[in-house]
C-alpha cells in the first residue's frame, strides 16, 4: 500500500524580512526564573511593519554563528540602547560613561561586520549608528558636554518625541532622497557622538553644532536621532525604496 503523502502550501510573501537585534535583559530581582531574556522597544517593531516589511528579534549568538543567523533576512537593524564599552575603540572609560555590557557590544559589532562582509543593508538607529561607525574603525565622543564645550544638549530624554535641534543634509545622500529637503528638526536621546569617522563612512547630516548626525555607505545608512519615536518617512522609505526594489 502507497503511504499517502501530503503537500503544505507554502505562502509566497514579497514583505521584507529585517532582523532587529535584541537587547539582553536579566530577569526581575524577585523572579526565581534564572534565565535572562531578549527585548526591544516595539516602536522599531510597530514602524517597520507598518511600513511593510516583517521585523524579527535576533537573539545573541557566538560569532561563527551570526551568517546562519541572519542569511534569510533582507536588512539588519540595530536599534538604540545603552553606550558601547569605550575599549571597543581603544579608549579607557571615562566616569561619565555608562556600566558596559561586553556581551551585547561583542555580539552587536560581530553582526554589523558580518551583515556588511554578506552584502545585507545595514540600519543603525542611535546606539547602532555608533556601533557602524565603532565597527569601521571610528571612535566617540564619551560625552559631548564633557568633551566638546559649547555644544548643543543632545540629551533631551524628557521629552523623546519632541524636537530638539535641527540638522543640516547633503543633498546627494540617501536621508535628502527621504526627506526631500536640506533641513529637519530631530528628536535627541544621545549624550555620545562621533569623534573620529569610520574607514569608508561618509556624514550626510551635522547639527548645528557639528556633531555629526547621520553616516551612509553602500548599503549602509545610520542616523543619531530615533526615527521610529516620531511622525517620520524614514521607516517607509527604507522598506519601499530600499528593500522591495532591491
Amino acid at each position: 500500500m502507497k503511504a499517502l503523502r501530503y503537500s503544505v502550501p507554502m505562502k509566497s510573501s514579497a514583505k521584507p524580512l529585517i532582523a532587529i537585534s535584541g537587547i539582553y535583559r536579566a530577569p526581575h530581582p524577585c523572579s526565581a526564573w534564572k534565565y535572562n531574556e531578549f527585548s526591544l522597544n516595539e516602536a522599531y517593531v510597530n514602524q517597520f511593519e507598518k511600513s511593510g516589511a516583517v521585523p524579527c528579534i535576533l537573539p545573541y549568538l557566538r560569532e561563527e554563528n551570526i551568517e546562519d543567523q541572519i542569511a534569510p533576512f533582507s536588512a539588519i537593524l540595530i536599534p538604540g540602547g545603552m553606550d558601547f564599552n569605550s575599549t571597543c575603540y581603544h579608549e579607557e572609560k571615562k566616569t561619565y560613561c555608562e556600566a558596559p555590557d561586553p556581551l551585547m557590544d561583542n555580539y552587536q559589532l560581530a553582526l554589523i561586520k558580518t551583515a556588511h562582509k554578506m552584502g545585507k543593508w545595514l540600519f543603525g538607529i542611535c546606539r547602532g549608528f555608533q556601533g557602524i561607525n565603532i565597527a569601521f574603525g571610528g571612535s566617540l565622543y564619551q560625552d559631548i558636554t564633557m568633551e566638546r564645550p559649547g555644544s548643543l544638549f543632545h540629551s533631551r530624554k524628557d521629552c523623546p518625541y519632541c524636537p530638539a535641534h535641527k540638522v543640516t543634509i547633503e543633498k546627494d545622500s540617501l536621508l535628502y532622497k527621504i526627506f526631500g529637503k536640506t533641513e529637519i528638526e530631530v528628536n535627541s536621546l544621545h549624550h555620545q557622538g562621533i569623534k573620529t569617522l569610520g574607514k569608508g563612512l561618509r556624514p550626510t547630516a551635522v547639527s548645528e553644532d557639528g556633531i555629526i548626525e547621520a553616516i551612509e555607505a553602500e548599503r549602509i545608512i545610520g542616523v543619531q536621532w530615533h526615527p521610529e519615536a516620531l511622525d517620520s518617512p524614514f521607516f517607509d522609505y527604507l522598506v519601499e525604496t530600499l528593500l522591495k526594489n532591491a
